[in-house]
């Protein structure tokens, strides 16, 4: 969820009207057992004026 949060974030700097996201698919980067890192494709929908 974090990643989908960080993301929205980033495209609400250059996008208006974001109405929803949707995680298309995610992968986790695994290292002794603990996860060190992750991403996420996302597609945002957004409303044009």
């Amino acid at each position: 969820m974090h990643g989908a949060r960080s993301g929205v974030k980033r495209a609400s700097e250059t996008l208006r009207n974001i109405a929803g996201a949707w995680v298309k698919d995610q992968t986790a980067v695994i290292a002794d057992g603990e996860v060190t890192s992750w991403q996420v494709v996302l597609e945002v929908t957004f409303v044009l004026e």
